[in-house]
């Protein structure tokens, strides 16, 4: 329907007024004002307001410390050579990590992920080698749906035969009782696949004698797929960590370690002390006065539990 057009009035500019309640001007400088201290050591990158992944470096200036802190040992032990980022979202653990590697590649195939990380790489990658692959990794080259949380843009996931995780796990990671289609944008994706580009890429990184790197994964149940790629298509020279999420109690993942001798696997743990039925005040302020908290790599368990893993790639 159409809007019938007014006339215009004689005065436009006499007549505009904006008016605010007194209270509610301070009350907004005030949040000025708070927000410019707290986001003084923001990471320098662009984010989406309101998403999940981007509470962390906006407040604190980092994004999953104990991963950064994990990709930046590895990158200063001799494994500096490349940064993989299989998922890389807006870019935030390599634009955080990848001035420490001589190359970075990220892929992603979110199409609106795509747009920021573009600019964030060039923001924080601009004396680094990069190259942002635009298609996420599968089986084969297909086109597949892409369910992205409205509130979390990093919980995004392909749901397909090939994913690990069901409805149910999806959902629950993302905070929701159930799966409702309402929670979601839904947008089509390229899927390459894994063999194939993993295949080629680390061919290309063999023949320029770039073999000692870290591969960070978050595929959001395709961790299993991504990982026999990689085994699969590695050179026998290719030596690598590479650090990936586990949301499903006993994951076969740990299979893989029992039939392959080049990998072992462990698990990021924080060690703290808890007294079981304390109030949390009171096992915080034990934390303190210990000094505060370690987290550690510890060979895994039996069965695999939810939580960060990583696997050495040891050369043949």
């Amino acid at each position: 329907m159409m809007l019938a057009a007014r006339s215009p009035s004689s005065s436009p500019l006499k007549s505009f007024i904006y008016r605010i309640n007194y209270g509610r001007y301070r009350k907004n400088k005030l949040k000025l004002s708070a927000y410019k201290k707290i986001t003084k050591q923001a990471l320098p990158l662009f984010f989406r307001g309101g998403d999940i992944i981007s509470f962390a470096p906006i407040s604190n200036g980092v994004y999953e410390p104990e991963i950064k802190a994990l990709i930046d040992h590895f990158s200063s032990n001799g494994y500096a050579n490349f940064l993989i980022d299989i998922g890389a979202n807006i870019g935030l653990s390599s634009c955080q990590s990848g001035k420490g590697f001589q190359e970075v590649h990220m892929f992603e195939p979110n199409p609106n992920c795509l747009s920021i990380l573009k600019v964030n790489a060039k923001i924080a990658l601009r004396h680094r080698n990069y190259v942002i692959h635009e298609y996420g990794l599968g089986p084969k080259q297909e086109t597949l749906k892409l369910y992205v949380p409205y509130d979390n843009w990093g919980g995004a996931f392909v749901k397909s035969n090939d994913n690990e995780y069901d409805e149910a796990l999806l959902s629950s990671k993302d905070g929701h009782g159930t799966f409702d289609i309402k929670n979601y944008d839904v947008l089509d994706v390229a899927i390459e696949s894994a063999d194939e580009k993993l295949g080629s890429l680390f061919a290309s990184l063999t023949a320029r004698n770039l073999t000692h790197g870290v591969i960070k994964i978050d595929v959001e149940g395709f961790e299993k797929l991504v990982i026999s790629a990689i085994l699969k298509t590695c050179p026998t020279n290719f030596q690598a960590f590479v650090i990936f999420e586990n949301w499903k109690e006993g994951g076969s993942l740990q299979q893989l370690q029992n039939t392959n001798p080049r990998i072992s696997l462990y698990k990021l743990t924080e060690h703290k002390s808890t007294w079981a039925g304390a109030p949390r005040w009171l096992n915080s302020l034990v934390n303190v006065l210990k000094g505060g908290t370690n987290t550690t790599l510890v060979p895994i368990q039996p069965t695999m539990t939810a939580g960060t893993y990583v696997m050495e790639i040891r050369g043949a």
